[in-house]
């Protein structure tokens, strides 16, 4: 393969990606343009709460208003700890090592505090050198776990895994019911649901 057919395969390589991002960006503010208003309630820092109309902002915070006539407001984390929306729970958890804190969905709370995030993964193409284009593998969304276990944050990521048994310690049922499968590693929910019912102080 000569320096020029090189030189235009990364061209078209570099193409599709673009094309993909842009794509990508595009169904994202789609999505987020034509999201409807729908009742929920924000909660700001000072403890007061406020029922109304709520609509989430596409980098972040929520646009919020009190009837459908109402005038618009915008708010983040500056201001608020978190909103519900559509049977949702959303709060502004702060990391370990993050100034600003993350937008994640509370599935739980109790000893052990649940949240999860929904990830976009673009997945990875393998150019046919033939026609410049490709196949793509493994694109999609897929959902990450949170908990936080006294104060701190900790990354789940798909499933519950080896390392992070030691927050468990104090549940050897638990940990026995992993181990034998009875709970699998991917059904976070039910594992955190489970210690918080039967087991921690």
């Amino acid at each position: 393969m000569n320096t020029t057919t090189t030189i235009k395969l990364e061209q078209i390589l570099i193409l599709k990606f673009m094309k993909k991002s842009l794509t990508f960006f595009a169904v994202l503010c789609f999505v987020f343009a034509n999201a409807q208003f729908k009742t929920g309630t924000i909660f700001f820092k000072d403890s007061t709460s406020i029922n109304g109309l709520v609509k989430t902002k596409i980098f972040g915070g929520v646009k919020f208003k009190l009837s459908k006539d109402s005038k618009i407001e915008s708010y983040d984390y500056k201001q608020l700890y978190g909103f519900n929306v559509s049977g949702k729970k959303f709060r502004y958890i702060k990391g370990n090592y993050s100034a600003t804190p993350r937008l994640l969905n509370e599935l739980t709370n109790g000893k052990i505090t649940l949240y999860s995030n929904q990830v976009y993964n673009p997945g990875h193409t393998i150019p046919n050198g033939f026609s410049g284009g490709g196949m793509t593998f493994g694109g999609g969304t897929s959902t990450v776990y949170f908990m936080k276990v006294k104060g701190s944050l900790v990354r789940l990521g798909i499933k519950v895994k080896n390392k992070h048994k030691i927050y468990f310690k104090d549940c050897p049922l638990l940990i026995e019911k992993i181990e034998n499968k009875e709970l699998y590693k991917f059904d976070v929910l039910a594992i955190i649901n489970f210690y918080n019912e039967n087991c921690g102080s």
